[in-house]
């Protein structure tokens, strides 16, 4: 019964990845792919066509949770994504914080752990696979001017947890 933010899943299929693969719903800041698939922030991935879709989302996602975690801004990632010295400066910063050592593998793993203990949460509350999945209007609908529907298969969505 959850609303969807504006963009619409059959022309920027990745931000579709996102929304039906969340960990809180169909939420455009999990996985923010408008920035790759639309603003060619930190690379370009054609938001009409599926490739490369279900990874762009996932590492988003798994980047988005890890910034979440440390209480910064999720607009720190169009520099992060495009600024080869941004992300090793958070990380240091981070580090200089807390007095720790995190490394930007040891990031990706706590991105990875973050999203896998939520996805637990959600099974354990009684979510499957089944909810991921957008409305049966968007695989019929074709929207204009492209006249695209959201074409991806339950495998293909799935997939998307394979990290």
């Amino acid at each position: 019964g959850q609303g969807i933010p504006a963009y619409d899943p059959r022309t920027i299929k990745g931000i579709g990845i996102t929304y039906a693969t969340s960990t809180m719903g169909a939420d455009h800041t999990a996985g923010y792919c408008i920035a790759t698939n639309i603003l060619g922030v930190g690379g370009h991935v054609d938001p009409l066509k599926k490739d490369g879709q279900v990874e762009l989302s996932r590492n988003l996602q798994i980047a988005t949770a890890a910034v979440d975690s440390t209480g910064m801004c999720i607009f720190i990632a169009f520099p992060a994504l495009d600024i080869p010295e941004c992300l090793p400066a958070l990380i240091d910063m981070i580090n200089a914080r807390f007095g720790i050592d995190l490394t930007g593998d040891d990031v990706t793993e706590l991105g990875k752990t973050i999203l896998k203990t939520e996805r637990q949460f959600n099974i354990e509350a009684g979510f499957n696979s089944a909810d991921d999945r957008l409305p049966e209007f968007f695989k019929n609908e074709p929207i204009p001017p492209h006249n695209l529907v959201w074409d991806f298969s339950d495998e293909e969505i799935d997939e998307f947890w394979n990290f």
